[in-house]
C-alpha cells in the first residue's frame, strides 16, 4: 500500500480514505472492474459516495500509474490494479476467461522514433490472452 500512496504524493494528491478504500479493492481482486462494480463495493463503506466521484478518482488514480484501463469487448470501461514495482514504461496483458491482468515489460516501441515516417508521440498497447491456470481447467 506505501508504494500506491507514494505514487500519489509524488503527483501531488491527496491521500484521501476513498483513494485508499479503491486501491484496497484492487489489492484485493485479480481481476479488472467496471466502475459501477467499485461503487457498488465502496458504498458499503462510505455513506456518501456518488458514482461520479468514483469515476473521478479512478481516473486520477489511472493517470498516478496506480490503476490502468483495461479495453473489454463489452464496450464498458474497467480497470485493474497495475502491479509493476516501477514507474518506467510498459503494458499489460489480460485472460479473456477469468480477467486476471498481468503487467508486460517488453515494449517494442519504446526505443522507436517514428514509424513509417509517423513520429510516435504516445501508444497504448493491450494483450489479450488465457491464463495459464485458466488453459489448465
Amino acid at each position: 500500500m506505501e508504494r500506491y500512496i507514494s505514487k500519489l504524493r509524488k503527483k501531488g494528491l491527496k491521500v484521501t480514505p476513498r483513494r485508499m478504500a479503491i486501491v484496497e479493492i484492487f489489492l484485493t481482486n485479480t481481476s479488472h472492474l467496471t466502475p459501477e462494480e467499485v461503487w457498488s463495493q465502496l458504498s458499503k463503506e462510505f455513506d456518501k459516495c456518488g458514482l461520479p466521484s468514483v469515476y473521478r478518482n479512478l481516473e486520477t488514480l489511472e493517470q498516478c500509474g496506480i490503476l490502468t484501463k483495461i479495453q473489454q469487448f463489452d464496450r464498458k470501461m474497467h480497470y485493474a490494479l497495475c502491479r509493476t514495482e516501477h514507474d518506467h514504461h510498459h503494458h499489460h496483458i489480460t485472460c479473456v476467461e477469468c480477467g486476471r491482468v498481468d503487467d508486460i515489460e517488453d515494449c517494442t516501441f519504446s526505443d522507436r522514433k517514428t514509424i513509417k515516417g509517423f513520429k510516435i508521440v504516445n501508444h497504448f498497447l493491450q494483450v489479450n490472452g488465457i491464463c495459464e491456470e485458466c488453459l489448465h481447467n
